[in-house]
């Protein structure tokens, strides 16, 4: 997948290495975008997460977990008596390789069907506490 960016004068093709999951997770978002009702808000809410990633990209800094991520890893904690360490709560990358580990775990106690069902460790699990 490519992205073409346009500043000013200026215009770069970028091919874009993604997963096919994430490639297939934006293009989602894109015809979201095309097609909701009012168009501007969807475009414009793919417009942030864009800039916030770049921004991100840019400063070097990490993505911190998603608020569904965190609310579910407090879930996960607290039905198997975990501590969540620290660099979980602050960076994506550490939130989702502990979803990862012990979301099996949490949705086999909760009655959930344990590995037959696919958990999204992205934090968009249905199933997951709100």
């Amino acid at each position: 997948m490519s992205f073409e960016l346009v500043f000013g004068d200026r215009e770069i093709l970028l091919p874009l290495p993604f997963d096919e999951h994430i490639e297939e997770r934006l293009i989602e978002l894109i015809r979201r975008a095309e097609c909701y009702v009012p168009p501007d808000q969807a475009r414009a809410d793919l417009a942030n997460r864009i800039a916030e990633g770049i921004a991100m990209v840019v400063a070097g800094t990490e993505l911190p977990p998603t608020e569904k991520q965190v609310k579910y890893a407090v879930a996960i904690a607290r039905e198997l008596s975990l501590q969540i360490p620290a660099q979980v709560l602050q960076f994506r990358d550490a939130m989702t390789t502990f979803l990862g580990r012990h979301a099996e775990e949490y949705r086999k106690r909760k009655g959930y069907g344990g590995s037959s069902n696919r958990v999204d460790v992205k934090g968009s699990d249905p199933e997951a506490p709100t």
